[in-house]
C-alpha cells in the first residue's frame, strides 16, 4: 500500500512546491508594481522633506569619503565602520540589559521571560567569539565579492542618489533578502544539515541580541550575507544605499534575536518563537511563511497578536495575556 501511494504523495507534493512558488512570484511582482505605481505620489511628498536635508548630506558624505585615499579603501573601510558601529552599538546595550539586569523595569518587556535570567556569561563570551569570527569572515567574503561590485556598478562616487532611487533600491533589497533568507533558511533546517550546520545557532532556544551573527560558518554565509549583499548586487545601487541598506538589516537582526519587545520598537516575537518552536516562522517580512504556511503555530498564539508595533508602556505580555485553563470540575 506506501508503494503504491509514495508516487502520488511525491506528485502531490511537488505541485504543491511549484504551486506555492508560482505564488511568491506572483506576489513579490505585485508588489513590486503597486509600489512602482505609487513612487511617484510617495515620493513626490517624501522628496520634499529629502530635499531640505539632502545639500546637508551631500556635505557630510563629501567630507567622509575624502578621509579616504581610494574607491577601494572607501569601500571597505565605510562598510567595516558601518556595519561594525550598527551591530554593536545596540547588542552592548543589549548586553549590559542581559547580564545586569537593569534596568529592572526593562525586564517586563522580555518575551521568554523565565528564560536567560540571568544570562550564562560562558555562553556570552563564546558568542562573542564566534560572532567575531563570523564578522571577519563576512569581510574577508565582502573581499572576494568586490569586483562582483565593480562589474554591477556598485558607486562610490562624490554625487548621493536621489531620494526615490535610495527608496526604490532599499525595496528591492528587503525583497530580494526576504525570498532569499527564507528559503536558505528553510534548507538548513533540513535534517541533514541542521545537525551539522543550524543547529550551532538555535543553541539559544531564547534568543539575545548577539545570536543574530551567532552561526556555523556555512550558515554565516549562505543564510546572513548572501541574501543581504544580492540586493545591492541586483540593483547596483551607490555604497551609501548599500551601507544603509546593511545598517538597517543588522539592526533588524539584533532586535528580532533580542529577546524582548521594547515599546516603539519592531516586533520581536516571530523570529523569537521560531527559536521556542524551531519548525515555525522562516522568513523575515512573514510573506512567505503566510504563503507556505509555516506560520500556522504561530497565527494561533497569544505571540501573534503581540506581534505589533506597539506605542503604549504596558508590556503586550499584559495587554495580551496567556489564557488560563479553566479548572476540572473535578479539580474544583
Amino acid at each position: 500500500m506506501d508503494v503504491r501511494t509514495r508516487p502520488t504523495t511525491l506528485s502531490s507534493q511537488m505541485r504543491n512546491f511549484g504551486s506555492s512558488v508560482k505564488s511568491a512570484v506572483f506576489i513579490v511582482g505585485t508588489s513590486i508594481l503597486l509600489l512602482a505605481a505609487a513612487r511617484n505620489s510617495l515620493t513626490w511628498h517624501l522628496q520634499h522633506i529629502w530635499g531640505v536635508s539632502h545639500n546637508f548630506w551631500q556635505t557630510v558624505w563629501l567630507s567622509f569619503i575624502s578621509m579616504f585615499a581610494s574607491e577601494k579603501s572607501l569601500f571597505f573601510g565605510g562598510t567595516a565602520i558601518v556595519t561594525l558601529v550598527s551591530f554593536w552599538s545596540y547588542n552592548i546595550f543589549l548586553l549590559f540589559v542581559d547580564i545586569t539586569g537593569r534596568p529592572k523595569f526593562l525586564q517586563a518587556y522580555k518575551i521568554q521571560e523565565d528564560k536567560n535570567v540571568p544570562v550564562d556569561i560562558k555562553k556570552v563570551k563564546k558568542g562573542i567569539l564566534v560572532v567575531v569570527l563570523n564578522e571577519v569572515m563576512g569581510g574577508a567574503f565582502l573581499y572576494l565579492c568586490y569586483p562582483l561590485f565593480l562589474w554591477r556598478g556598485v558607486s562610490c562616487g562624490p554625487e548621493l542618489p536621489t531620494f526615490q532611487c535610495v527608496l526604490l533600491h532599499l525595496v528591492a533589497c528587503v525583497l530580494v533578502e526576504e525570498v532569499l533568507f527564507y528559503y536558505s533558511h528553510r534548507l538548513l533546517h533540513h535534517p541533514k544539515l541542521y545537525k551539522h550546520v543550524h543547529k550551532v545557532h538555535h543553541e539559544w532556544t531564547a534568543p539575545i541580541g548577539i545570536v543574530g551573527l551567532y552561526s556555523h560558518p556555512i550558515e554565516n554565509i549562505l543564510s546572513n550575507h548572501i541574501p543581504v549583499f544580492c540586493g545591492p548586487l541586483l540593483v547596483g545601487c551607490h555604497v551609501s544605499t548599500m551601507w544603509l541598506w546593511m545598517a538597517m538589516a543588522l539592526l533588524n537582526t539584533s532586535n528580532s534575536h533580542s529577546g524582548y519587545h521594547f515599546p516603539s520598537f519592531p516586533s520581536a516575537e516571530q523570529h523569537d518563537y521560531h527559536h521556542l518552536k524551531f519548525n515555525q516562522c522562516y522568513g523575515v517580512l512573514g510573506i512567505l511563511d503566510r504563503l507556505h504556511n509555516t506560520d500556522g503555530q504561530f497565527r494561533a498564539s497569544k505571540n501573534y497578536q503581540r506581534h505589533i508595533m506597539y506605542f503604549g508602556l504596558t508590556p503586550l505580555k499584559q495587554v495580551f495575556p496567556e489564557e488560563v485553563p479553566e479548572k476540572s470540575a473535578k479539580g474544583e
